[in-house]
């Protein structure tokens, strides 16, 4: 049995996150924001537990779990959390 402990990536007031390989695990607690921004690479995200209203371009949207969001690259996207929110993502 090989076991490993995940290693921190970032871990702030807002929340963790966690690297899980190719797929990363994101924690937020209530009324944080996160994703203020846009970036080279395609994103999908997986709301797995919580409620946020999420903009991505020029749409804003409240959203809850669970869900698969998928984000073209190069898009301006952000996340506010409405309750405490766990995310799977990763870059395409």
């Amino acid at each position: 049995m090989n076991i490993k402990k995940l290693d921190i990536i970032k871990s702030d007031e807002r929340g963790t996150i966690f690297n899980c390989e190719k797929i990363n695990y994101l924690t937020r607690k209530k009324h944080t924001i996160s994703s203020d921004h846009t970036h080279a690479e395609g994103e999908e995200i997986f709301l797995v537990e919580g409620k946020m209203v999420l903009t991505v371009g020029d749409q804003t949207k409240e959203v809850e779990a669970p869900i698969k969001i998928d984000i073209p690259p190069n898009v301006y996207h952000k996340i506010t959390a409405l309750t405490d929110i766990r995310i799977l993502y990763f870059y395409k």
